[in-house]
């Protein structure tokens, strides 16, 4: 097997196992709300990508600024919808973000194709069929939703924020994604601080405390960033984000084992049903993105 399609599966069983672990991890640290475990992700993975970058930012773009607008909304959304109806029913619902994409290509004038369709059709019956007969929880739901949209709109700035060249050397292109993890997470600390105003931060003067929270906010965030720079920069970018779509079960297996959190035969078909349609709608917003940047003859 080739060296870089190992280091991308590497890279694939990072976002897997950080995801799996981390997100649940939401209902682990119930003392904190989930503003306060926006600040400690934040603000410790921004330093840690500063420490990358050896203190050195310099100058970025428009959309890497809405970046850090947006990225703390999709945590806000994905954290509060954790923390009101359990990590298995959000990232059921979050697994849904590429549908996002597809209604915002259909609004720029992007064309949409059978398969679009296709994917559209198994992500909402997917979904559907992994949350019948499941406890439903309308501000859990609101929160996911919430967290879903600004996940696609997400995508959408990262797509073009500091856009990499041809000729950009490994080096350039680590550097500009670790500008954007800089930018993002130092906007998820912020707002998660301002959000946190009267909360009480007494429960981090206790070590075990210490080491739970700096785990959490080292796995979630800067592990599982690396782990998807090392998927996508060695496996062509659909295989790598069909692959990515397994931490959705790696989530809800973390759950699990951590909260609980159970599933129905029935549930577990839908779920892959919707992951199936995930991979039918990222294959054909790949093709487009790959069209949309090639120069007109």
């Amino acid at each position: 097997m080739h060296r870089k399609t190992v280091l991308g599966l590497f890279g694939v069983l990072g976002i897997w196992l950080t995801a799996g672990f981390a997100l649940p991890f939401v209902n682990v640290l119930t003392m904190f709300t989930p503003t306060q475990l926006m600040v400690f992700r934040g603000f410790l993975t921004a330093g840690m990508a500063l420490i990358g970058l050896r203190g050195v930012i310099g100058r970025v773009d428009t959309y890497t600024y809405l970046i850090a607008l947006t990225l703390p909304f999709a945590t806000l959304g994905l954290f509060e919808g954790i923390r009101h109806w359990g990590a298995g029913p959000t990232i059921i619902i979050i697994t849904a973000t590429p549908l996002v994409n597809l209604i915002i290509g259909a609004f720029l004038g992007r064309r949409i194709s059978p398969t679009s369709i296709v994917g559209l059709a198994l992500i909402l019956g997917g979904v559907v069929m992994a949350r019948w007969g499941g406890h439903f929880q309308w501000a859990g739901f609101a929160w996911t939703v919430f967290g879903t949209i600004m996940n696609g709109i997400l995508y959408e700035f990262f797509a073009r924020a500091l856009p990499e060249k041809t000729n950009d050397s490994l080096r350039e292109r680590w550097r500009k994604k670790l500008v954007k993890l800089f930018y993002a997470c130092m906007g998820m600390g912020t707002l998660g601080l301002i959000m946190s105003a009267g909360a009480s931060w007494s429960a981090i003067a206790e070590p075990k405390l210490i080491l739970f929270v700096v785990g959490f906010a080292i796995v979630g965030g800067f592990l599982y960033w690396i782990a998807n720079l090392i998927a996508f920069e060695n496996l062509p970018p659909t295989e790598a984000s069909v692959l990515a779509q397994g931490e959705t079960p790696a989530v809800m297996l973390g759950a699990s084992v951590m909260l609980g959190e159970h599933l129905t035969f029935v549930q577990w078909i839908g779920v892959g049903i919707s992951l199936c349609g995930a991979w039918y709608l990222s294959r054909w917003l790949a093709k487009e993105s790959t069209q949309e940047r090639q120069p007109a003859a």
